[in-house]
């Protein structure tokens, strides 16, 4: 979690005892809402994978983050997105996402797939 100080600069002290609390309520929320599917994942006997408990998680970690944003907003009253996110935001975030991607060819994510499945199942 990164934190920012009134002037908008981020505060990046590795020893920032207000992020480590932070983070360490953030997590005891996301153990909350995450506790019911894990329990119904153990009362299946079933289990979940490395990858999908990660996305899991961090798809918890986002829908408390937009909860906490949205109704922080409605406290402060702000009545429109428009007041705290604006175009140029939008289009630099659109960037920035559109540069992380890997482009492949079709013929390369079958291969990937194959892949995948192979290691996936073993015996076949």
């Amino acid at each position: 979690m990164k934190l920012v100080d009134p002037n908008g600069n981020e505060v990046t002290s590795k020893e920032n005892t207000d992020a480590k609390e932070l983070e360490k309520q953030m997590s005891k929320k996301v153990e909350k809402l995450l506790e019911p599917v894990m329990n119904k994942v153990k009362l299946s006997g079933a289990q979940i994978p490395q990858e999908q408990l990660m996305q899991l998680s961090s798809a918890a970690q986002q829908m408390l983050f937009n909860r906490m944003v949205y109704n922080l907003l409605n406290k402060v009253g702000i009545e429109s997105i428009d007041e705290v996110l604006d175009e140029d935001d939008v289009e630099e975030l659109s960037t920035s996402l559109k540069n992380q991607i890997k482009m492949v060819d079709s013929s390369q994510m079958q291969d990937q797939m194959k892949q995948q499945q192979q290691q996936d199942n073993p015996d076949s």
